[in-house]
């Protein structure tokens, strides 16, 4: 499984690529660092996004094909099932965008650019098309799916492109003037439509009953990782500004890459969490699969029925959850201190860590 979850992770990382390359390029000069990205990343991505979207369908096809034959399999896949249309759908965008940006000079003119976003878009709309909650609710599923994937390549793209592929800090007030309220915007929206997407497979009541399973402790580790994400967003959105008009030569550039690696992170929580069976009846799917693997690592309580969680804080779970405050505040010390973001890339993951043990030694069931 571990091959599909890091496909998935990358498949986002390829779209983020590319949305953020060309939003960066189509930016004025003045306005941005110095940005130096070649067509062959462009080219790249755009095969990644074929290749690694293939993936899922493979895996269906391997799964069904025992049963009638490789051949007929894949023509029912393909020709029937959503996510082979939607794919081949993907195939053929893909080919055209490939050519598209292998012939033009797409960095060079604004008008190249905006039809390179529009092909960018098109690949999304596929993805969201395919997507499980197109599969449980049709038009506001696929919306929902689409928009909240169209937010995350935006602010992920961007903080990607410019933390990695930027060869100065030059201009960083200018370019934090109008990224900071895209990311807040993006957040919002990510928040939202993230909210909604997964009361399309879970009860908001039933979501610490969720930890039980695969699904809930893939959604846990991605909401807690979120928090050091909004911390970063902050120091490197707001805080660091008053910093660089006291000092112009602070290089924020380290911060942000720390922060991208994080939205990494958050790209592989959502890769693994795509690919388990969503929670529609929790009590159901515990007689059936089991419990997480990762839950009863860590949890040494018993389960009753029905499942109902409750949370009893005990001295155990309160240390954690006091740590997992500690190491957030020594991320800020560190930032407050000019020492070197790893160090605050450190303290973060500890916070993510003791967060997570903290409330799994202090919930019930």
């Amino acid at each position: 499984m571990l091959w599909i979850y890091l496909s998935e992770a990358l498949l986002y990382l390829c779209f983020s690529l590319l949305m953020g390359s060309f939003i960066m390029t189509l930016i004025p000069k003045n306005k941005r660092p110095t940005i130096v990205i070649s067509k062959r990343w462009m080219q790249l991505s755009i095969l990644g996004v074929v290749f690694l979207s293939l993936i899922p369908i493979i895996r269906l096809i391997l799964f069904l094909y025992e049963d009638i034959g490789l051949k007929l399999t894949v023509q029912n896949v393909i020709g029937s099932f959503e996510v082979g249309q939607a794919w081949t759908f993907t195939l053929f965008i893909s080919i055209l965008f490939y050519l598209y940006v292998s012939v033009f000079p797409i960095f060079t003119n604004k008008k190249y650019l905006c039809i390179s976003i529009l092909f960018t878009l098109s690949l999304i709309l596929s993805l969201g098309w395919a997507s499980h909650s197109a599969s449980l609710n049709e038009w506001s599923g696929f919306f929902a799916h689409t928009l909240h994937f169209l937010a995350v390549t935006v602010w992920a793209g961007i903080l990607i492109v410019v933390s990695w592929f930027s060869l100065n800090h030059q201009n960083w007030l200018a370019f934090l003037k109008w990224f900071t309220p895209v990311a807040i915007s993006c957040l919002t929206v990510i928040t939202v439509t993230g909210l909604y997407l997964m009361t399309l497979v879970l009860d908001l009541n039933e979501y610490a009953n969720s930890w039980l399973i695969p699904y809930g402790q893939a959604l846990l580790i991605k909401h807690i990782i979120i928090l050091p994400i909004v911390l970063f967003a902050f120091i490197n959105g707001i805080w660091i500004r008053r910093k660089i008009k006291i000092d112009a030569q602070i290089n924020p550039l380290p911060w942000v890459k720390a922060e991208s690696v994080f939205l990494l992170l958050i790209f592989c929580a959502t890769a693994v969490l795509g690919q388990q069976e969503p929670p529609h009846s929790i009590e159901s799917m515990v007689a059936g699969i089991g419990l997480s693997t990762l839950f009863s690592s860590f949890y040494n309580g018993g389960i009753t029925n029905p499942i109902n969680a409750s949370f009893d804080l005990n001295l155990i779970g309160l240390l954690f959850i006091l740590l997992s405050i500690c190491f957030l505040l020594l991320t800020v010390v560190v930032f407050i201190k000019k020492a070197p973001s790893v160090m605050a890339f450190i303290m973060s993951v500890l916070c993510i860590v003791s967060l997570y043990l903290g409330l799994m030694n202090s919930v019930s069931f």
